[in-house]
């Protein structure tokens, strides 16, 4: 049986850290986190949940030719930011967007078949890491806009990369690569600059033998046909 190992001492309560800007991490992320560990999803709706509290307030957006492409919750909203299952395609061409796609992980091996421990009690513990990216794609009508709108992003999600590696007990986050801008051939008039993030966390976890372990036995002919 494959239990959970405790993720580490940022699972136990502490004082919270000044939240970026003028928002939160995701409400009961923590308390997840605990519970189940980092999984590729969860950074999906990090990102978007640090985006969305970013574009919900004007005064956090450093550059004034974006003070009107205000987040909310509705249709009205004056920026879509979404990730790419749930994209709404016939709203991206009639605003500025945010689109966030996970991209390939892989798995990091840190010792011998990822074993760490045999505990006191007969359990196995073991532990791996996980390396991966997402890319938030920028969308805008034009190309300078497209510009302005990826570079807002990039400041936003690297600036406080220190503060989510630390708080979330992520062994790295931060952006690493601003890719060209290009025309999105889909979609008529609209720009995008992809912002790529990556990311590194570690999964711990524990085996239980649910019975005893075999002895060992010697095996010969008249023992296997004794009996028969």
């Amino acid at each position: 049986m494959a239990v959970r190992v405790p993720a580490g001492p940022w699972c136990t309560p502490k004082p919270v850290p000044p939240p970026p800007r003028n928002g939160q991490v995701i409400p009961n992320l923590i308390s997840t986190l605990c519970s189940k560990g980092w999984r590729p999803i969860l950074l999906t709706g990090l990102l978007r949940d640090l985006l969305v509290r970013h574009f919900h307030d004007p005064a956090n957006l450093e550059e004034a030719d974006l003070s009107k492409y205000i987040w909310s919750e509705d249709e009205r909203t004056g920026i879509l930011i979404e990730s790419i299952h749930r994209w709404r395609g016939d709203l991206t061409e009639k605003r500025p967007a945010l689109v966030i796609k996970r991209n390939d992980y892989q798995n990091t091996r840190w010792g011998i078949a990822d074993y760490v421990q045999l505990t006191e009690d007969g359990a196995y513990e073991f532990c791996t890491g996980y390396v991966g990216s997402h890319t938030v794609f920028c969308l805008q009508r034009t190309g300078a806009s497209a510009e302005i709108l990826g570079t807002e992003v990039v400041r936003e999600l690297h600036q406080f990369h220190p503060v989510i590696t630390q708080y979330l007990g992520l062994l790295r986050f931060g952006v690493i690569q601003v890719g060209a801008i290009a025309e999105v051939e889909e979609a008529k008039e609209t720009f995008v600059v992809p912002v790529t993030v990556g990311w590194a966390y570690q999964d711990n976890w524990r085996l239980e033998l649910e019975s005893m372990r075999l002895r060992r036995m010697p095996l010969t002919t008249s023992a296997i046909l004794g009996g028969v």
